[in-house]
């Protein structure tokens, strides 16, 4: 998950596609770096699998970034399998936090006094 994340930081269109699974991944990614958000942070909140004898995993993580002046979250649970000893994006369910709610990092916090800063 972290190098995917830091894959879309520096509009690696490349590294997204090979580790997208192929059976999900699309023909192409424009990644436009003049066109693309200001990153700011990614916050992995929980992981189910995914470990070195594991076969799939998820990962559910919050990403921050600035476009247009605003500050923007996407939170996505994410599903990876590793096929050949390597793991591959398979597909993710986005959810967006209200505000008020608590923050799904499981920090005990209202969304916009932890991760919707």
């Amino acid at each position: 998950m972290r190098s995917r994340y830091s894959a879309y930081t520096r509009s690696n269109s490349r590294y997204l596609l090979n580790s997208w699974h192929a059976t999900t991944r699309p023909s192409s990614l424009d990644l436009n770096q003049t066109l693309q958000p200001d990153w700011l942070v990614l916050k992995v909140c929980r992981t189910e699998a995914g470990n070195a004898s594991d076969s799939n995993g998820t990962v559910e993580f919050i990403a921050r970034y600035r476009e247009n002046g605003s500050t923007e979250v996407i939170h996505e649970i994410s599903r990876f399998v590793k096929e050949g000893g390597h793991w591959f994006y398979l597909d993710g369910t986005l959810s967006q936090p209200t505000q008020n709610g608590l923050c799904p990092c499981g920090g005990g916090k209202k969304f916009k006094r932890c991760c919707g800063k």
